[in-house]
């Protein structure tokens, strides 16, 4: 069976996964900096490569280079019209190729979607049923917002330990848990801004719509949660919220899939 590797690279890291056509994607591994990944890339055995990267274009022409010194043909995705996608960005250019690819697998899913992508950025997209692209919110991610407090002090530090407290008895562990808190935040306003615009109405309680019939239409928009960061939003709280890992991943198979057909 013909397999081909799907390499997404965001701002910190990068993962790949394995496609083949009719299965799911299959995960195969995580890791950090452009020497890691060429030195992955070398060991894999499949010739087709499918990239999607919001990193610079210089590290997409250095692996494109090995690639080709490897007789290997690499697929690029970039956002672009089409996909039954009704684009509200009138630069499409500038929306992200992560997001994009998110937004590929909710119009695959035939539902309206909210997208909650965690990551170096917590980012929000809003899909209806019939593609239509709401928009989104764009933040500082968990450690940029711990990073901005920190970098001017040559005392502190970020830390990436969860502090076994609700109020910060230390410093760091106090910026840890604000930072927590305004990701949390995000996303309970996220949901409330995501709901309306999809015709839901909420309760001050944005996880929670305010009647049975708004609980209805509720239960038939999916929102999933994706990113290195998503372990601090407390999505077994959320209604109808769903973890998806590797959604930028599943959209990158999808991409691949239909630009194979055509």
């Amino acid at each position: 069976m013909s397999e081909t590797l799907l390499v997404e690279i965001g701002n910190t890291a990068w993962k790949v996964a394995r496609y083949r056509a009719g299965l799911p994607i299959e995960f195969l591994h995580k890791g950090y900096g452009i020497d890691g990944l060429l030195e992955f890339l070398t060991e894999q055995p499949m010739q087709h490569v499918a990239l999607a990267s919001v990193g610079t274009e210089e590290h997409i022409a250095t692996i494109q280079a090995h690639l080709n010194a490897q007789h290997k043909v690499l697929h690029i995705a970039r956002s672009t019209t089409g996909f039954g996608i009704q684009h509200c960005y009138q630069q499409l250019e500038t929306l992200g190729v992560d997001r994009w690819l998110t937004l590929l697998v909710a119009k695959a899913s035939k539902q309206a979607a909210i997208i909650i992508d965690a990551g170096t950025a917590i980012t929000l997209d809003v899909l209806t049923a019939n593609g239509e692209h709401k928009g989104g919110w764009i933040a500082p991610g968990m450690r940029l917002m711990q990073e901005s407090l920190v970098q001017r002090s040559t005392r502190l530090k970020v830390t990436e330990q969860v502090p076994n407290e609700i109020l910060g008895t230390a410093t760091e562990r106090a910026i840890f848990l604000g930072c927590r808190a305004s990701l949390r935040g995000f996303v309970n306003e996220a949901l409330s801004a995501a709901y309306g615009a999809l015709g839901v109405q909420n309760s001050s309680d944005s996880k929670l719509p305010t009647n049975a019939a708004a609980d209805s239409t509720a239960s038939a928009i999916a929102v999933w949660c994706t990113g290195g960061d998503s372990e601090y939003l407390q999505v077994e709280e959320l209604s109808n919220a769903e973890m998806r890992p590797h959604l930028v991943l599943e959209g990158l198979a999808l991409w691949y899939q239909q630009k194979e057909a055509t």
